[in-house]
């Protein structure tokens, strides 16, 4: 089973978008205990501004 999980977010100037999201996918990871999440898309909203869709994979084994 999959879940996505959006976030909104607005970079400042000196950030960077890579780098914000390996922290949103390590924190998320380090949260559920899995490395089971993914970004799946990143959507440009308004200026600065941009939509995250994290995928976070629930598997059975």
């Amino acid at each position: 089973m999959k879940d996505q999980e959006f976030i909104e977010i607005v970079l400042g100037e000196d950030e960077s978008l890579a780098a914000l999201l390996q922290t949103l996918v390590t924190q998320k990871r380090e949260e559920l205990g899995t490395h089971a999440v993914y970004v799946q898309e990143v959507i440009s909203t308004y200026g600065n501004g941009f939509t995250v869709i994290l995928e976070i994979s629930h598997r059975t084994y």
